[in-house]
């Protein structure tokens, strides 16, 4: 199917977005089938004008990309819900903003208080990052809901990890060591699982760190896997 023929169907599926509501470009592409959420991106950058380009966003509540001001007034105008509210926000609240199709706020849970909504890591290659994230979140369950070519959106329910590489990153290699973030940790599974990724990390541009002690690496009670990508993330896989 060529571009145009899917513009036809993303043009035909935003202009009936209410005010007040917005769709990630992936819920557009699952919605439509059979194309990806960068291909919604495209037709919206180069045939996107007559239609309320600003009610589709990426899947983290950000605005497009270049257009964040007019986006955001566009939002506040039509009293659609964001993060900080609408003096303040410069991103849509997705738990309370995000449409179901049927003209209301899609039905999914907003989190405790507390709870954790996302977590942004920046990259400074997002070619390599992508590939190793990429292949990492996937064997945990996550599936890609945006691309925007320097950066992606991986979601798992209502929590998402978002890679990106943008204007504004400082180039350099990750330092786990230094103050600040020292690693994350995912529910890796079952032992089976854990080891399946950890036998297979290679695959997806990963080292198993302190092969030496693993799987008890984090004492002799704590079975998990300590992975460490391109550039210097380190992951832990808690097993049970």
């Amino acid at each position: 199917m060529s571009l145009e023929d899917h513009a036809e169907r993303v043009l035909d599926l935003v202009a009936t977005i209410p005010e007040g509501r917005v769709l990630a470009y992936g819920d557009i592409a699952k919605r439509l089938g059979g194309m990806g959420a960068r291909t919604v991106g495209t037709v919206m950058s180069r045939y996107g004008s007559d239609v309320p380009w600003w009610r589709v966003i990426r899947s983290d509540g950000r605005p497009p990309q270049g257009l964040e001001d007019e986006a955001v007034e566009h939002w506040r105008a039509e009293g659609t819900p964001m993060v900080r509210g609408l003096v303040d926000g410069g991103r849509a609240d997705m738990g309370r903003a995000r449409w179901d199709f049927g003209g209301s706020a899609a039905t999914r849970s907003a989190g405790s208080r507390g709870g954790l909504h996302h977590v942004e890591i920046w990259v400074d290659d997002i070619v390599s990052a992508g590939r190793e994230w990429g292949w990492l979140l996937a064997r945990l369950g996550y599936h890609l809901g945006d691309d925007w070519g320097h950066g992606q959106a991986w979601e798992l329910g209502s929590l998402y990890v978002v890679i990106e590489s943008g204007p504004d990153v400082v180039k350099g290699r990750h330092e786990r060591k230094r103050a600040g973030l020292n690693h994350l940790a995912f529910h890796g599974g079952s032992r089976a699982e854990v080891d399946a990724v950890a036998n297979a990390c290679g695959e997806g541009g990963w080292t198993l760190m302190f092969a030496d002690t693993h799987p008890y690496a984090g004492g002799p009670q704590h079975y998990a896997a300590y992975l460490e990508s391109g550039e210097g993330f380190e992951v832990e896989l808690v097993a049970g």
